[in-house]
């Protein structure tokens, strides 16, 4: 009777532990531990008429809004390239937006940005150049949604690196929507030299809503593809390498005030 429950329980045994369910249990702690889903656009449906753009993003996981993901955002690239990028973006431990209450504040916003390249800073990945203080528009996160809304064509407002007046004028032609992680570079005193653009990643699939001055309303950016989208995507995304570097520096960014916005100097306090 004992050497029968015995050899019960050994069968048992060896099917808890068959190369299926060990297989199993792998892909399942694969897809658990797959923290930057966020990053992976599922969809992103384009309305924009001649004076506004919305983005309606749908992405692969939970979109991250307590800071703790570090700094990354989404971007909607339009025929102006580089000069004029819409971006939303989370990030603590800088203030450079009107939206946020001090520099460890991660509360989600807008800029309207322009990219250069920084090759013995960011290597092949682009740098921020300028960027509004201001917050363009609305985003509204929720869960794996972010809603990129009333984007205008545009913007006047204050550069937050250096306080001088500024206008990026994005327009409404969308080629390419985004994801992005941001990566601080410091020279050897832990200052701030630059802000890099890292980790690119196109949309899966762009829908757009009416014309918008494309030739096609679905457009789909898997490696089969040939969509026109991926032209600004190439020229920004070449040898990206996320750096989740922490901040440990001042930077110039200009005050709260909506009257003369003078510059001033804020402690970075915490981590992109």
């Amino acid at each position: 009777m004992n050497y029968q429950f015995f050899t019960v329980i050994f069968m048992l045994f060896v099917l808890v532990i068959s190369p299926s369910s060990l297989a199993s249990a792998s892909t399942s702690s694969d897809s658990d531990g797959d923290n930057d889903d966020f990053l992976n656009i599922r969809e992103a449906t384009i309305d924009a008429d001649t004076d506004e753009i919305s983005a309606f993003l749908e992405t692969h996981g939970h979109i991250p809004t307590n800071g703790d993901e570090g700094g990354f955002g989404y971007g909607v690239l339009t025929d102006e390239g580089l000069d004029a990028v819409v971006v939303s973006t989370t990030h603590a431990g800088v203030q450079d937006s009107e939206e946020q209450s001090n520099a460890s504040d991660p509360v989600w916003h807008n800029h309207y940005v322009t990219l250069s390249q920084d090759s013995d800073n960011c290597g092949n990945d682009s740098k921020v150049e300028s960027i509004t203080f201001e917050s363009p528009g609305e985003v509204d996160i929720r869960d794996d949604n972010a809603d990129l809304t009333k984007l205008p064509s545009s913007f006047s407002g204050t550069d937050a690196l250096s306080g001088a007046d500024l206008t990026i004028k994005p327009g409404t032609s969308v080629k390419d929507v985004v994801s992005f992680k941001l990566a601080p570079q410091f020279n050897d005193n832990g200052e701030l030299e630059a802000v890099c653009v890292t980790n690119l990643q196109s949309a899966e699939n762009i829908v757009f809503d009416n014309n918008n001055g494309n030739s096609n309303s679905d457009s789909s950016n898997d490696d089969s593809s040939s969509s026109s989208s991926n032209g600004i995507s190439n020229s920004l995304n070449n040898a990206y390498s996320a750096a989740h570097q922490p901040l440990h520096s001042t930077i110039q960014i200009p005050s709260s005030s909506p009257s003369s916005l003078p510059v001033q100097k804020l402690e970075v306090s915490s981590s992109y």
